[in-house]
């Protein structure tokens, strides 16, 4: 009597838990890694061609019978193009596996609050990196109008401003700059919330 095969699709239905949760990982991965990108192109972005009065940089679109649509924060320190479409793109992309489940119904609450955290680390992950790279930008190829063309971030920056920042010295290449104590908090919070997300189960 001859054996017949087993269907390809039985085997493709039941997808051990380990191949589920190396998938997880890996969409995991890449949302991180794009939401970074993003961030580090929006801060090229934001460096080069947003317009700045404090680099000089004034000839900006007027809306509402001429105030600066980019000179005027908007909350705190947040100009418009912070809000959109910077921020929109971050939640987006950082919270992408999140929405993915939430769409198909593909996992359970306890994966959704790994893909909740996952979103929050990345969104902070990207505002810090987003600014970070900014001042890379303005240390490593600035513009000829930058009043503080190569140099990192200094206490004088509006990223220091709220909080503060530790003052580094004589880093090399680097020179003088400061650490905001906001990225301090970022790390430290994205850092607990990047663990929630890719711990093992129990």
């Amino acid at each position: 009597m001859v054996e017949t095969p087993k269907k390809e699709s039985d085997a493709s239905v039941a997808e051990s838990p380990r191949s589920l949760l190396r998938r997880m990982r890996i969409s995991f991965l890449a949302s991180s890694a794009l939401v970074l990108v993003f961030a580090a192109s929006y801060g090229y972005l934001e460096y080069y061609y947003i317009n700045d009065p404090v680099q000089g940089k004034t000839a900006n679109l007027t809306v509402g019978g001429g105030a600066h649509r980019v000179a005027t924060p908007v909350i705190g320190g947040l100009y418009s193009y912070h809000l959109f479409p910077m921020m929109l793109i971050f939640i987006l992309t950082g919270f992408g596996p999140f929405f993915d489940s939430i769409s198909f119904n593909i996992l359970g609450r306890h994966k959704r609050e790994k893909t909740a955290a996952l979103g929050v680390a990345n969104v902070i992950s990207a505002v810090m990196v987003e600014d970070l790279s900014w001042f890379f930008y303005r240390w490593w190829l600035p513009l000829d109008i930058d009043p503080k063309k190569g140099l990192l971030m200094q206490a004088s920056d509006w990223t220091t401003r709220s909080l503060g920042g530790l003052p580094i010295h004589n880093l090399g290449a680097f020179g003088n700059f400061v650490i905001p104590y906001w990225y301090l908090a970022a790390i430290a919070i994205a850092g607990f919330c990047y663990y929630i997300a890719f711990r093992r189960p129990r």
